[in-house]
């Protein structure tokens, strides 16, 4: 037996030894890896935090993050690395996530014949939004003003199911270009400029999970 160290995803030492749940509270994985599950009381999640083993460096170093709601191991979908590292490259293109046929800067016309009538419609604080089942899009107008000819300003993603906390963002995304309090929307924002785009996270109070992402 030799004993492990545990580091996190940019290498910097953690402890000797990592927490988990009692009984069900670990297991392993392909490729060395070991996952490790506790329940956080802060924000009601399961967070499974993932390690991959060095054995010449008898290293245990962090690979991936996950909350989820159920105390169920998660078999499928995307973990916190994955989904950022996506989220961060359609942002840097100025896209929908998975579709990059709707883009920052198309006119309404020409998003409404790829995604059709949305499910509602309102004005947001700068301008009107449509919304539908996964997302949403903001224009540069609002209802009044809509034409054939207004642009796309934002995308707005509704991931509140994907558990984000600010701080495994910041794991995973580095430093935020700016984090503050917006008080005409009552709630945090962190921002990161991106080239010529800027994802911005919203959560309510300093420990919620993450509400929605705007890309704009």
């Amino acid at each position: 037996m030799r004993r492990v160290t545990y580091v996190d995803n940019k290498g910097k030492k953690i402890d000797d030894s990592y927490s988990a749940s009692r009984d069900d509270g670990i297991r392993t994985l392909s490729g060395a890896r070991v996952q490790f599950k506790n329940y956080n009381n802060l924000q009601f999640v399961y967070g499974v935090d993932t390690f991959k083993l060095n054995v010449n460096k008898l290293e245990m170093r962090l690979e991936d993050t996950r909350n989820l709601r159920s105390d169920a191991w998660p078999n499928s979908g995307v973990g916190d690395r994955a989904y950022l590292k996506s989220l961060k490259e359609a942002a840097l293109k100025g896209v929908l996530p998975g579709r990059t046929d709707i883009k920052i800067g198309m006119t309404l016309q020409a998003m409404q014949k790829k995604l059709g009538k949305p499910n509602s419609r309102s004005n947001g604080e700068w301008g009107a939004y449509y919304y539908y089942s996964k997302f949403g899009v903001g224009f540069d107008s609002y209802m009044h003003e809509l034409s054939k000819k207004s642009r796309i300003a934002v995308i707005q993603l509704y991931n509140e199911k994907q558990y984000l906390s600010p701080w495994n963002v910041k794991r995973w995304m580095g430093k935020p270009t700016s984090e503050y309090y917006n008080e005409v929307v009552g709630g945090y924002e962190m921002e990161y400029e991106l080239g010529k785009h800027t994802i911005v996270f919203n959560y309510l109070e300093e420990e919620d999970l993450i509400d929605f992402t705007n890309i704009y």
